[in-house]
């Protein structure tokens, strides 16, 4: 069989190292749940903590892995007041096409 058409596809794969603390970070779950309206943009901050010994391991990133359209967020940002929590501020608009519930999707990384 011949093919109508070809695509060429390139993977980038990258393999993670072995963690220096084998200790998963904790995401802190919000202290409340978020109702806004249509047209009323929201900010909030989204905060892990690392249980590794800050010697051994900091936590380096938390990831969106699953987003929601327009939804942007900032830099991690390591807390002021505890050394081992860091946060991420988020910030959304949502719109009339977004009504009903919406998904983020997180992880955070040592």
């Amino acid at each position: 069989m011949t093919p109508m058409s070809s695509v060429p596809v390139q993977f980038l794969i990258y393999v993670q190292p072995q963690p220096a603390c084998s200790i998963e970070p904790v995401i802190i779950p919000l202290d409340r749940c978020l109702e806004v309206q249509a047209g009323v943009t929201i900010s909030f901050n989204l905060s892990a903590m690392n249980l590794c010994d800050q010697s051994v391991a900091t936590l380096t990133a938390i990831i969106v892995s699953s987003g929601i359209t327009g939804m942007t967020y900032g830099n991690l940002t390591h807390s002021s007041t505890n050394s081992s929590i860091y946060y991420v501020m988020f910030t959304w608009t949502p719109q009339a096409n977004q009504i009903g519930v919406q998904q983020l999707c997180t992880v955070a990384y040592t």
